[in-house]
C-alpha cells in the first residue's frame, strides 16, 4: 500500500511545486482516483454533478464517487497551494448530510477524512495526510479508500475506531496534563515514603521532607528520561517576552474616502462601501450582494457572511461587525455582516472592485506598514514582523525575528485544545501549552504568556494542533505568508 499511495500522491505533490490552478488539480484528482480503480468510463468518477434537491434547488459537489450506481463519497477539491476555511469545511459537512454519506474528503494542500458520526453536530476531521511520498497515513488513506476493499461499512467501522482513538489520546492526555502540571507534588509525595524507608534510621521525616523541598522536580514529554531533578533555581520550560506595553507596534493609517467623504480606516471604510452598496440597491438578495463583493476580495473570511452563517460556526475574535446596529439586510431579508479584517493586500483588491462599481474613491498618505513592530535593541524585546494564523480554528498572533527565524507567539493567543491523530509531536505540544495557558469554555486553550519556539513550521503546529508548513500560513495583516516576504525571488 506504501507505493500505491506514493503512485497517487506524487503528481499531487508536483501540482503544488507547480502552483497549478483549481481546474487542472481538480482533473488531476480524477485521474489519481482511477489508480485506485475506481472507472470514470463507468459512471463511478462524477465531474461536478447536478444533483437536485427539493423542487427547485440543486448541489454541484466537485466529485461523487459511485457504485453501481450508489453514491460511495464526496470530495471536496481546492488549488494545491490553498489554506483551507471553515467555509470548505462547512461546505464538505454540507455535501455529505445532502447526499447521506458518512465521509467526505478534502483534497488541496492535504488530504483529510470527514466523518459525520451520527446525531453529532459537525463533521470530525479523523485523518489528516499531507502531500508526501511515504507517509504511513497516506498508506492507510489508499488502502481505506481503493474501490477493492472499500465499503460503507467498513469505512464507517474505521473512523469510528479512529475516533476512540482520539478520545483515548486526549484522556491520556488529561492525565500527562495533571502530572506535568502536579509533578511537584507528586514526586514528592512519592519518594517521602522510600526515602523514609531507606534512611529512616537515620533522618526523621522531617530532614527527608526538607530535603526535597529542596530540589525542583518537573515532568517532560520529551525523549529524554521523562522525571529531571534540578538544583538551585529551577530551569523554565519555556522563554517569555515582555508584557504587552512593551511592544511597540507602527501601524498603517493610511485614510480612504467614499465619494468625497470623509476618510476612514480599512475595515470602517469597507463597511462603508457595503452599506451604502445596500441603501442604493435595496431589492438586491444577499447572492447579489455577494456577487457584488466576492469573497476572493478579502481573502479568508469573505468580505460579506451572513448572520446564520457566523453564529452557527462560533468565530473567535472580531472577525466581523456583527454588533446589532451593525447589521445590514438583504432584499431578500438575510441579516448578514461585514468582515473587518482587512490589511494592506487585501484592500487593494477591494478598492479595484469598488472603483469598478463606479463609485469615486481616494486616499490619504499612508503611513509604515500594518504589519511592522518597531525594532528595538534593548532588553529582551521582541525584534522581528506582526503574523498571525487561523488554521484548525486558531487566532494566535506572533512575531517573526528574521535573525534566527523564530516565532514569539504572543499572550492572548487561541489554540485548539485537541490536536489531529496524525501529529506526532501532539502529546508534547499539549503538555506544554497546558502548562502555559487557561481553558475556554469552547474548547481552547488561551496563552497567559508569550512563547517562543525556534522555526515558524514548529510555532504553527503548536498553534493549530496539526503539522502545518508555517512558511505559507503565518500571514501578516495584508495578506502576505513568510515565504512571499522572505523566501521568495
Amino acid at each position: 500500500m506504501q507505493e500505491m499511495w506514493n503512485r497517487f500522491v506524487y503528481d499531487l505533490c508536483e501540482a503544488k511545486k507547480r502552483d497549478v490552478d483549481e481546474d487542472i488539480y481538480h482533473s488531476l484528482i480524477e485521474t489519481q482516483m482511477q489508480l485506485l480503480g475506481w472507472a470514470k468510463w463507468k459512471g463511478e468518477i462524477s465531474h461536478k454533478p447536478n444533483i437536485p434537491i427539493g423542487n427547485s434547488k440543486f448541489i454541484q459537489p466537485d466529485i461523487l464517487i459511485k457504485r453501481d450506481d450508489e453514491d460511495q463519497f464526496v470530495i471536496e477539491v481546492k488549488r494545491p497551494v490553498h489554506t483551507q476555511t471553515e467555509r470548505e469545511r462547512v461546505q464538505l459537512e454540507s455535501y455529505m448530510r445532502q447526499l447521506k454519506l458518512d465521509v467526505g474528503i478534502y483534497i488541496g494542500e492535504h488530504i483529510e477524512v470527514f466523518y459525520d458520526k451520527p446525531k453529532s453536530k459537525d463533521a470530525v476531521s479523523v485523518l489528516y495526510i499531507p502531500l508526501e511520498i511515504d507517509n504511513k497515513l497516506g498508506a492507510k488513506f489508499v488502502e481505506k479508500f481503493s474501490k477493492e476493499s472499500f465499503t460503507k461499512d467498513g469505512i464507517v467501522e474505521f473512523c469510528e475506531a479512529r475516533m476512540e482513538e482520539m478520545n483515548r489520546q486526549a484522556n491520556l492526555n488529561k492525565i500527562k496534563e495533571g502530572l506535568i502540571a502536579n509533578a511537584q507534588m507528586q514526586i514528592t509525595e512519592s519518594l517521602t515514603p522510600y526515602l523514609m524507608e531507606k534512611y529512616g534510621s537515620t533522618f526523621s521525616e522531617a530532614d527527608i521532607k526538607g530535603m526535597l523541598s529542596q530540589l525542583h522536580f518537573s515532568a517532560s514529554l520529551t525523549d529524554a528520561p521523562a522525571f529531571h531533578v534540578h538544583k538551585d533555581t529551577p530551569t523554565e520550560p519555556i522563554q517569555t517576552l515582555p508584557t504587552d506595553d512593551t511592544k511597540k507596534r507602527v501601524y498603517d493609517h493610511t485614510g480612504y474616502s467614499l465619494e468625497g467623504g470623509e476618510f476612514l480606516g480599512k475595515n470602517k471604510f469597507v463597511y462603508a462601501v457595503v452599506s451604502t452598496y445596500v441603501e442604493q440597491h435595496p431589492k438586491a438578495t444577499f447572492a447579489d450582494i455577494e456577487r457584488a463583493f466576492p469573497p476572493e476580495l478579502q481573502g479568508s473570511f469573505g468580505v460579506v457572511q451572513t448572520m446564520d452563517y457566523i453564529k452557527e460556526r462560533n468565530f473567535k475574535g472580531r472577525r466581523y461587525f456583527k454588533e446589532p446596529e451593525s447589521v445590514l439586510r438583504s432584499g431578500d431579508g438575510i441579516p448578514f455582516a461585514v468582515s473587518t479584517e482587512w490589511g494592506k493586500g487585501n484592500i487593494e483588491r477591494f478598492l479595484k472592485a469598488v472603483r469598478q462599481l463606479g463609485y469615486r474613491v481616494e486616499t490619504s498618505q499612508p503611513a509604515t506598514s500594518d504589519s511592522e513592530v518597531a525594532r528595538h535593541n534593548e532588553g529582551n524585546e521582541p525584534v522581528g514582523n506582526l503574523f498571525h494564523i487561523t488554521v484548525r480554528g486558531c487566532d494566535a498572533h506572533a512575531i517573526f525575528n528574521e535573525t534566527d527565524h523564530s516565532m514569539h507567539i504572543l499572550k492572548g493567543s487561541l489554540l485548539p485544545q485537541s490536536t489531529v491523530p496524525s501529529y506526532r509531536d501532539g502529546e508534547k505540544r499539549n503538555a506544554i501549552i497546558a502548562a502555559i495557558s487557561k481553558p475556554t469554555k469552547d474548547g481552547f486553550w488561551e496563552l497567559q504568556q508569550d512563547y517562543v519556539l525556534a522555526s515558524p513550521s514548529t510555532a504553527a503546529s503548536y498553534c493549530s494542533g496539526r503539522s502545518t508548513n508555517g512558511w505559507e500560513h503565518w500571514v501578516n495583516d495584508a495578506g502576505q505568508s513568510l515565504d512571499e516576504l522572505y523566501r521568495s525571488e
